[in-house]
């Protein structure tokens, strides 16, 4: 069994909330072993050790918690049976996997929310480019379309500019 560890930057729950998932579970298995499996978890000490071997299969996941200064000291070890697997690149895969955050708590505060004027200005249509060249005209069999006159868009009217407010003098700090 190969054991690799690191401390990562998270909390035990936030590590232990992305680990125990059944569904996590059987993809860090089949990414072990390199074809689909079920998974039974055979020991589990919430958010200290999460244990599961393959069914059918002698390969096992181990990985335990445990709380380190700002963040949470992370050892996976894994066996892959009586097949020759090479897990140093698939525990350190796992581990950065981990490290990487999920939540972000500033997330969309520098977007634009939806429903903004820069949405609907990409969404807009642009006008048909002005044709060049001289006017096709229409032959005998083709009778020209009467043109309906389009109204025009009222535009607004510019909103004036308010004036600045009169600066007040100051006084030992007093207004």
């Amino acid at each position: 069994m190969q054991t690799a560890s690191r401390t990562l930057v998270k909390s035990p729950p936030e590590v232990w909330e992305q680990l125990d998932h059944p569904a996590r579970m059987e993809g860090l298995m089949c990414a072990l072993v390199g074809h689909a499996t079920e998974v039974r978890v055979y020991e589990r000490i919430d958010q200290t050790k999460l244990a599961w071997k393959a069914d059918g299969d002698e390969a096992r996941i181990e990985i335990e918690l445990a709380e380190k200064g700002w963040g949470t000291n992370v050892s996976v070890s894994a066996e892959n049976g009586g097949e020759a697997t090479k897990l140093e690149g698939w525990l350190d895969a796992l581990l950065e996997e981990l490290a990487t955050p999920q939540k972000r708590p500033f997330e969309g505060m520098t977007e634009t929310p939806a429903d903004t004027v820069a949405e609907a200005a990409s969404s807009a249509t642009a006008p048909e480019p002005a044709q060049k060249g001289p006017p096709i005209q229409p032959t005998e069999a083709e009778e020209p379309e009467a043109e309906e006159p389009q109204a025009e868009e009222p535009q607004p009217a510019p909103t004036p500019e308010p004036e600045p407010a009169p600066k007040k003098k100051r006084f030992f700090g007093l207004l």
